[in-house]
Order: structure tokens, then sequence, then C-alpha cells
């Protein structure tokens, strides 16, 4: 293990090593001032200075300590610090406990078709939100791709990113062969069609256990990429739907005017392609409730990664039509959004609104501290979609969540007074 001060050891508890890699060591640690599990990556300064690999080491480490606090999304990996101590830089990152997406790139071990669609779904989402920064990674793999026991995706290792907006000279021959887009050995300057080229080959790798190509040396594969066609990847697994076929063969192919331009247009056919496996089974899925929610008028100022928190810390239901939700004078803990379908508000038998999609209920157990009872009755007119949020974890969830959901809140309330003013002004008119 890389020689650490007394003082560094005093706040990180090492316990184990989990890996070395060109750049370093990295452990899992114990950090007692913020509390919790981290993995620290460890480098020696002096191998940044190595005449042969120092400058290409350098930019790499450059690169991921620039990141640091930056880049926070659910699916990417957090880096927490970074820092210099004695004679070696340090990476303070997010602990995810579990291996790689390469466990399940060969025969005898490939994932379920539909949580291969989720997990490439949720690679793109937050390779997108890392573009709006600016960002490129340029290594996307399986290896570079972790997953945890409870199919939590997490992107790492950015030390190959390209920064888009930056004017400094950057690494360009960066990558692993198999995942470089054909345009790369054309000198191209990197767009965001490389990484989607390699999510795409991925996707491949991952439903079939092969790569896409009949190579078997470097110069092969170079040439194959530019000239010949790839396999088809119905000729390596024949059971897949079209849909699923469609989105991985355009997202590797060789022509840049054919290739998805967007992450966003990938996505969408991802989103069409998963619906095939069930389609009971749609909303289901995170990818496909992203995909809702980011269509309900209700969400329409939360940004990606507060529509993936709110995903998780919420409930989704299935109510049958004529249901009732909760009764005037119950006690309950929760806001209500309709996902699909139509509730009616009633109170003493008198109907005061009917709701749909993209609409709340249920928000004065937010709203007030001492959760009073429950001041109207709910009940479905139609079979409804339910997205259960319990005040407790809105109130434990993070600081931007709590600023979009209130924001939108508050938008509710303010339509719904002018809606309850317009209608005392029309009984007033009405009486004169």
């Amino acid at each position: 293990m890389t020689d650490v001060s007394e003082s560094f050891r005093s706040r990180f508890e090492f316990k184990k090593e989990l890996g070395k890699g060109g750049m370093g060591e990295v452990y899992l640690a114990y950090d007692a001032f913020s509390q919790r599990d981290v993995a620290i990556k460890l480098a020696k300064l002096a191998m940044l200075e190595d005449p042969e690999v120092g400058a290409r080491v350098k930019k790499m480490w450059i690169n991921e300590t620039r990141l640091a606090g930056k880049l926070r999304h659910p699916y990417i990996v957090e880096i927490f610090e970074a820092g210099v101590a004695e004679d070696f830089g340090y990476l303070v990152m997010e602990f995810v406990d579990g291996g790689t997406l390469r466990a399940h790139t060969r025969p005898g071990a490939l994932l379920p078709v539909e949580a291969v669609i989720e997990i490439v779904y949720k690679v793109c989402n937050a390779l997108e939100y890392a573009n709006t920064l600016g960002l490129l990674h340029r290594d996307i793999k399986p290896a570079n791709v972790m997953l945890t026991a409870d199919h939590t995706v997490k992107v790492t290792d950015f030390g190959t990113a390209y920064f888009t907006q930056s004017d400094e000279t950057q690494v360009f021959d960066v990558g692993t062969l198999p995942y470089m887009p054909p345009e790369h050995f054309k000198k191209r300057p990197p767009t965001v069609q490389s990484d989607l080229y390699a999510v795409g080959v991925m996707a491949y790798q991952l439903l079939t256990g092969a790569l896409p190509f009949n190579a078997n040396n470097f110069q092969d594969l170079i040439r194959e990429k530019l000239e010949a066609n790839f396999v088809p990847i119905e000729t390596r697994r024949r059971d897949l739907a079209p849909e699923v076929r469609f989105a991985v063969h355009r997202a590797i192919h060789r022509d840049v005017e054919i290739r998805y331009a967007s992450w966003a247009a990938f996505c969408d056919d991802l989103a069409l392609a998963l619906p095939q496996v069930d389609r009971s089974k749609e909303v289901a899925f995170e990818s496909a409730r992203f995909e809702l929610l980011g269509k309900l008028p209700f969400f329409s100022g939360f940004g990606d990664a507060q529509l993936w928190e709110m995903i998780h810390i919420s409930e989704w239901q299935d109510v049958a039509e004529s249901s009732v939700i909760f009764e005037a004078g119950a006690t309950g803990a929760s806001v209500y959004v309709i996902a699909k379908g139509d509730v009616v508000v009633t109170r003493d038998g008198v109907t005061l609104n009917r709701l749909g999609p993209g609409e709340c209920f249920g928000e004065l157990a937010y709203l007030d501290e001492e959760r009073p009872l429950r001041s109207a009755t709910v009940r479905s007119r139609t079979p409804v979609v339910l997205i259960e949020i319990n005040v407790d974890a809105l109130q434990s969830a993070s600081e931007s969540l709590q600023v979009a959901f209130n924001r939108a809140l508050m938008k509710v309330m303010v339509r719904r007074i002018r809606h309850s003013d317009q209608r005392v002004l029309d009984v007033l008119r009405g009486n004169a």
C-alpha cells in the first residue's frame, strides 16, 4: 500500500484494497469526518513525472481531480474531493458496493433483455447529463460501469474525459479499441456520437456475450470498423425484438449520418423497445417512469437528477376504477401525483374537483407539519396509476429536489386559488 501520513490515517480508516490501475491504487475506507464508507484512489506524484507515461497519466489525473464535486447524478460515481498529501495525490469518491458490467458480457452470465435495456438507458441519461457540463467520457465500456446488487447503475472513471469547452491541449489517443468509433481512426475530434457508439457496442456485448466484430487482432479490427459491416446482432441472438435490434444497430453504425445524433433520440428508441418485453409492466421499469415523469406538467421544472431521485423515493401503485384512495377525516402522510387516469375529489357528497394526469392531491400532509386529517375524499374515476410520495422521505431528500417540489407545489396552489376566486366571482355575479 502507498505510504500515507498519520494525519491522513487519522481521518480515513483503510479497510481493504479494491483494485489497482494505471493511475494508482483504490481502497475502501471509512471517512471519520463525513461518517461514511468511501473509495480512495491514491497516486504517487513521482509517477506523474515519469518521462514515458507521466504526461499522459498526469492529464488523466488532472481530469479526475477537476471534476471533484461537479458531477452529481444518481448514475455517476461522485468524486467528493481531491487533494495532495505528502508525496501522493488522492481522490475521495463514492463507494459503490458491487461489480462491473464486465461480469455480464459472456454467454451463461448475460442479464435479462429488459435489465440490459434499463441499464443502457440509465447510462445514456448519465452521459447526457455529463454532456450538458461539456464532458465526453471517451472510455465507456462494461468495466467502467458498476452495478450493485439492486441493479443501481454507476458510470465511473472520467480520467479520459474530453472537455468540449476547454482551450487546453487534450490527450487524443485514449479509449479502449473495441469501443472506439470508426471516425476516431480518421483523426476526427470526439463528439457525443463517439460515446454513443461505445454505449451501442456495450449494449451489443451485454445482449450477446460477444463484440460486433469478427477480427481477432488490432489491425484487422480497425480495418473492419472503417470498411466492413459489423455482425448483425440477430446472427448471434435471434430472440431479440425488432425494436431492440434497430436501436443497437443504429447506435453502432459506421456512418455518423445514420448513427444517432443525440442521447435523447437513442433513449426514445430504447423506451420503445422496453415495453415490448411486457406492456402490462410498462411503468415498472425506472426508465419508463423517467419518461413518464418528464411529460407530466407537475414535474416540468425538475432536472434529470431530481426526476431520478423522485423515482427512487416514491411508490407507484395501480388503483382500480371507483376505488377510494383516502376518505375525509382519515390520517395520512403522503402526497399523490396522478401518472395516469382521473380522480374525483368530494366532501359531504359534493364534487369539489376532478383531477387528471400530472395533478397532485393530499398536499396538506406536506404543507402542514402537524399532519391534519384529510379534508376531502378522493376516489378514482378510471383505472389510475398513482405516484405516492411519503412526506418524511421527501423532507429527507436532497435540497435540490425539495426546492423543485416546493416550486411545483406553489404553482399548483396559485392555480387553485385563482380557480377558486373565479368560482366565487361567478357565484356573486349570478346573484347580482
